[in-house]
């Protein structure tokens, strides 16, 4: 279905060159509503590329040029940790919806377990006193031991002062994070992507 109409004939096209430049626009623009109406996208993502189309590409780039690099390149969420009342009950649900695996366990006092997934994990404990809380996240970083840890909780704290970011060494995974608090309080952890 066209949404514009973007018929021009070759001679309209000789007479103004740029009657090209409005053929393939249409041919786009009738994409992305093509896309949207098949519900490969979202109302969002049209709005945003319709915008990308009508602004001019300096004003792109100049948004592009202002994007600071990230002090660290997160890669995926490692995983998410979890409180619930019971264990056995919560790792038969994920078990059965997600097909997790039972891993190691999630803290030190081995309270809790870890699910395993293909790439990640879902961590569940029940020792907190809130129960149905994301207790923390993990951002996965290709590399982390205890000295890049160190050198990385310090720049996050040099830029980001109010994460109050410290390095750790976690011994139930054997391997080193750093931990910080984002603008709301909420815990979040940087970790090795190949570590668990």
């Amino acid at each position: 279905m066209s949404h514009l109409s973007g018929g021009l004939n070759a001679g309209a096209m000789i007479a103004n060159p740029n009657a090209r430049e409005g053929t393939q626009m249409d041919s786009m623009i009738d994409s992305l509503f093509d896309q949207y109406e098949r519900g490969r996208m979202t109302r969002r993502h049209l709005v945003q590329a319709l915008a990308a189309l009508v602004l001019p590409t300096n004003v792109l780039a100049q948004d592009a040029a202002r994007a600071p690099a990230p002090i660290v390149r997160g890669l995926s969420v490692n995983h998410v940790a979890l409180t619930v009342s019971d264990i056995p009950h919560s790792f038969a649900f994920y078990e059965r919806l997600f097909g997790v695996t039972k891993g190691w366990p999630a803290t030190n006092a081995g309270t809790g377990i870890h699910m395993d997934l293909p790439d990640g994990y879902i961590s569940i404990d029940s020792v907190a006193e809130k129960k149905g809380v994301i207790t923390h996240f993990a951002v996965a970083v290709d590399h982390m031991d205890q000295d890049v840890a160190k050198r990385l909780a310090d720049k996050i704290n040099l830029e980001l002062p109010d994460a109050k970011a410290r390095d750790a060494y976690q011994a139930n995974t054997a391997g080193s994070t750093v931990n910080l608090r984002d603008p709301d309080g909420v815990f979040v952890q940087i970790s090795s992507r190949d570590g668990r």
